[in-house]
C-alpha cells in the first residue's frame, strides 16, 4: 500500500480539476463518437432528446467510477493525481456518486434540450431556466472562490471533497458563510433573468418568435428551430458607417435536405408569415441542418441561405 504523502495539500487545487474534467470529456467524446458510427440514424430521429442519450452515459462513467468501485478516479482524476472522498478520506457509495453527478450535470443537460420553444407551460419553463442559468453560475462560482475547501455545489450537497491522491487527511476551514449569499443572489439573478428572456418573446422586436418557432417545429420535416434577430454595423473604405439588420432562422431536419433551397425559401415563408417584423429586417439568414448531438459528441452538415425577407412571400 503507498504511503501517505504528508506534506502536500489535501484538497485538490482548481486546475487539476480542470485538467481532469478536460480528460474526461475526450473519452466520452471518443465513446460517442464510436456510438454514433452504429447508431446514427437513431440519433437523427430523437433530435434534441438525443441529449438524453449522452446524459446516460455520462452519469454511468461518473457515478461508478467517482465511487468506491473505482476508487473514486475516474480516467482524467487518475491522470491528474486526484479521487473524490468523503469527510473521512475514504471513497463514496455508489448512490451518493450517482447522485453527486446528478446535481453536477443535470441542469446542463437541460439546457441542451429546447424546452423553451416547446408547449411545457409558462411556470416550468421559468422553472427550468432559472434552474439553468443559477446552476451554472453558482457551480462556476464556487469552483473558483471557495478557496477553503474548493466544494462546489454537487459537493456540498452530497459532502464529498475532491483530494490528492495518497495524501493524509488535513483539517480544511469552513465555508465562507458569505459565499451562500452570493449563490442565493446568483440564483435570484437568474430567475430574473428567466423571467426577462421569457418576456423578451412576448414583447418588442421578439414579440411572436416563440410562435414562429413553435410553427416552424410543426413541419414534418423539421426537428425543432430558433430565431433570433440583430444587427450588424460596418464600415467601407471613405464611406460612412452602415447597420445591417438581420433576422436568423437556425433549422434543424429530420431528413438530409440542407442543400434543399426551396425548402429554405419554404421555412422563410413561415417565418415571414408569422413574424411579420421580418420584413423591415435588410436580409434573412435560413441555416438548414442534419446530424444530431448527443451531448458527449455531435455531427453536423449545415448550409446557409442568405433571402431576401420581402421576396419570399407569394411564391416570388
Amino acid at each position: 500500500m503507498t504511503e501517505a504523502v504528508v506534506h502536500d495539500r489535501w484538497i485538490s487545487g482548481f486546475w487539476r480539476r480542470v485538467f481532469a474534467f478536460v480528460l474526461d470529456s475526450l473519452l466520452l467524446a471518443l465513446i460517442g463518437f464510436l456510438i454514433g458510427l452504429f447508431f446514427e440514424d437513431f440519433f437523427v430521429q430523437l433530435g434534441q432528446w438525443g441529449f438524453l442519450v449522452g446524459f446516460l452515459i455520462s452519469l454511468i462513467y461518473f457515478g461508478i467510477w467517482n465511487s468506491g468501485i473505482g476508487g473514486g478516479q475516474t480516467f482524467g482524476k487518475r491522470a491528474a493525481g486526484i479521487q473524490v472522498v468523503n469527510a473521512g478520506n475514504n471513497p463514496i457509495g455508489v448512490g451518493q456518486s450517482f447522485l453527486r453527478y446528478l446535481v453536477l450535470s443535470l441542469p446542463f443537460y437541460l439546457g441542451g434540450l429546447q424546452f423553451m420553444t416547446d408547449n411545457v407551460g409558462t411556470f416550468l419553463s421559468y422553472l427550468i431556466g432559472t434552474l439553468v442559468f443559477g446552476s451554472y453560475l453558482a457551480i462556476g462560482y464556487l469552483l473558483v472562490f471557495n478557496r477553503a475547501t474548493r466544494q462546489s455545489l454537487h459537493d456540498l450537497v452530497v459532502g464529498t471533497y475532491v483530494v490528492r491522491q495518497n495524501t493524509e487527511k488535513q483539517p480544511v476551514g469552513e465555508v465562507w458563510k458569505g459565499h451562500f449569499v452570493v449563490v442565493a443572489l446568483l440564483v435570484l439573478s437568474a430567475a430574473s433573468l428567466s423571467f426577462f428572456t421569457r418576456d423578451l418573446f412576448q414583447s418588442g422586436p421578439f414579440k411572436g418568435m416563440d410562435v414562429v418557432q413553435e410553427r416552424l417545429s410543426d413541419e414534418t420535416l423539421v426537428s425543432h428551430a430558433t430565431i433570433t434577430v440583430g444587427f450588424s454595423t460596418f464600415k467601407q473604405l471613405g464611406a460612412e458607417t452602415n447597420q445591417n439588420r438581420f433576422v436568423t432562422a437556425q433549422i434543424y431536419l429530420n431528413d438530409n435536405r440542407t442543400q434543399d433551397e426551396a425548402l429554405a425559401r419554404q421555412l422563410a415563408a413561415i417565418v415571414v408569415e408569422h413574424y411579420p417584423q421580418a420584413q423591415d429586417k435588410d436580409v434573412m439568414l435560413v441555416t438548414l441542418s442534419h446530424g444530431y448531438s448527443i451531448g458527449i459528441w455531435s455531427q453536423w452538415s449545415s448550409k446557409t441561405y442568405q433571402i431576401e425577407p420581402g421576396e419570399v412571400l407569394g411564391g416570388s
